[in-house]
């Protein structure tokens, strides 16, 4: 074996290391000079088109895998993979299912496009594309893990009919598969030549579908543990560590302006007689009933967590001792009025509230908490069911 690999030469070995990227067999019978000239020259420009391809893959991966989950980055890759390849237009697609008729869709979720070419993600057909109504082929083959590639102009009427709104001259489109699922598509557009994809290309692709894919995976258990650590699992609020966070960055905003951050602190009444008298289950019940009563009167900017078993913080920008006031007493009067509905029948809730405001003097969040809790005991001590707005320093 040795001598027959020294006798051919190390470079044939090296062209069938190329034919088997590429997906061609070597011939038996040794090429004209002129046929090996011509077919060096070939495997020279995918070699070069591949190594570009696969260079790219590599800084695409280090801007995924560094993003700690942050979706906004997958434009930036498909940039560096769209300009290695020389696409004019790069795009991703995710799989879903329709949710009545179980049908098979595909909607955009990123793009980038070369300077002067039409943005498609915004469009609205770019979104619950049937695959059954629109190129039902095409399914098959992504499904069989087979790309579709080819110039526009030479496919069947209804691809036409499809790409050529786009401009599409030639294109690229491989599938991607999440744990042996196929989870959607990467495409490469190319709308200023009739490209014909090389196959070093395509084989360099589908290795780049996969690590998009391996990408997409972590950015969304990225996105799962952060959901987790910053909602309250029970109630669906900001849990206590996500409502300080941002707390703190709320009341440092309000520092450098004129307007005043609020804080509300609310505490159900007697909330453990309704644990001992109707079970743990009907005051998780209850629990969420709350959460959803104060969802109904709150304004969209404020932000709501659950700090404690029974015990609830609300944050209100640019709200002033008056306004904060008649907020607390509307949501007290809302939870006071609304039957909750649990597995163990009916109850009423009542809740306690300490409202505080902050000032120009304040130097930490902490402060505002400790003039928040005083007014909430304030109302406890008062008879309970009812709301205490601290005093504004003179």
């Amino acid at each position: 074996m040795t001598q027959w690999l020294a006798q051919i030469g190390i470079g044939v070995v090296a062209g069938l290391a190329i034919g088997l990227f590429v997906g061609r067999s070597i011939p038996g019978a040794l090429p004209r000079a002129s046929d090996r000239s011509e077919r060096w020259q070939r495997e020279e420009r995918e070699r070069h088109s591949r190594d570009a391809i696969l260079s790219a893959l590599a800084h695409a991966a280090r801007i995924l895998f560094g993003a700690e989950g942050n979706d906004q980055v997958m434009p930036k890759a498909l940039q560096v993979l769209g300009e290695a390849v020389g696409a004019d237009r790069v795009y991703v697609f995710e799989n879903h299912r329709d949710p009545e008729t179980g049908e098979l869709l595909a909607s955009q979720r990123y793009e980038w496009c070369r300077p002067g070419i039409r943005a498609l993600i915004d469009e609205p057909g770019m979104q619950g594309m049937s695959y059954d109504r629109l190129i039902p082929n095409w399914r098959d083959r992504f499904l069989a893990r087979e790309p579709v590639v080819g110039l526009v102009e030479e496919m069947p009427p209804l691809e036409r009919e499809l790409l050529e709104p786009q401009e599409v001259l030639s294109i690229l489109i491989v599938p991607v598969f999440l744990d042996g699922e196929f989870w959607g598509l990467i495409g490469f557009d190319d709308c200023s030549s009739r490209r014909h994809w090389e196959q070093a290309e395509i084989n360099a692709l589908r290795i780049a579908a996969g690590t998009i894919g391996g990408a997409i995976r972590s950015m969304r258990a990225d996105e799962e543990l952060r959901h987790l650590v910053s909602t309250d699992s029970l109630t669906g609020l900001s849990s206590r560590r996500a409502f300080l966070e941002r707390g703190r960055a709320m009341f440092e905003e309000a520092s450098r302006g004129s307007n005043g951050l609020a804080l509300m602190i609310m505490d159900l009444d007697q909330f453990k007689a309704v644990n001992d008298q109707y079970g743990h289950p009907a005051g998780d019940e209850a629990l969420v009933a709350f959460a959803r009563i104060c969802r109904g009167v709150l304004r969209d900017d404020d932000l709501i967590g659950r700090t404690g078993g029974e015990e609830f913080g609300v944050l209100l920008p640019d709200t002033g001792s008056e306004q904060a006031g008649r907020l607390a007493e509307k949501l007290r009067e809302a939870v006071d009025s609304t039957p909750v509905q649990t597995s163990a029948g009916d109850l009423t809730l009542s809740v306690s509230i300490g409202a505080a405001v902050s000032t120009p003097g304040m130097q930490a969040l902490n402060e505002l908490f400790k003039r928040a809790d005083d007014a909430l005991y304030a109302a406890k001590r008062g008879g309970r069911n009812r709301i205490e707005v601290a005093d504004q320093p003179e």
